[in-house]
Parts: C-alpha cells; structure tokens; sequence
C-alpha cells in the first residue's frame, strides 16, 4: 500500500491471509475462468509497484488485457471511487 501511512500498512498487512496454491508460481487447477460466461477485466493499479511481476502478465495469464486504473495495490482501499468507476466503465 505505498503512498499510506506506515500505521495503515501494517494494520492491512496483519489482516492479510497468505494464498495458497503458489499463485505466483503455478496456476490454479480450476477451469478457466474465461469459459465460465461470464465478462472478466482485469484492472491495474497504474502506481501498483507490490506485484511480484508486471500485472499485465497477469491480465495476460486469462487471457485480458489490462484496464489501467490510479491507485497502488491495494487499490479498492485507497482508491474506492475510482475502482468503482473503472468497474462501471467497463461492457
């Protein structure tokens, strides 16, 4: 959460549970979400510097390209109003 102040940080840090799986290294066995029907867009924090590796190779893995929204990481904490309008924009 860069750009927060350290107390906020730590605070969402402790609140964080790990994922399990290594979703950062091996892909989930679980049908693609891509044939469930259902729209899927990818929206990516322009100052979001927490990935492990660029978002778009994320976006990229489900085949997306993706949206560019302000924010850092934790995008929908710092910047709720402008996640929601990227969600509203999209088709």
């Amino acid at each position: 959460m860069q750009g927060a102040a350290p107390e906020v940080q730590q605070l969402v840090a402790d609140l964080l549970t790990p994922m399990p799986g290594d979703y950062f290294l091996d892909p989930a066995e679980r049908p693609a979400v891509t044939t469930l029907g259902i729209p899927l867009h990818y929206l990516l924090g322009d100052e979001d510097h927490a990935l492990p590796h660029p978002g778009e190779l994320f976006a990229q893995r489900a085949g997306l390209t993706p949206i560019a929204v302000p924010g850092t990481h934790e995008g929908l904490l710092t910047h709720p109003e402008e996640i929601a309008k990227a969600i509203l924009a999209v088709d």
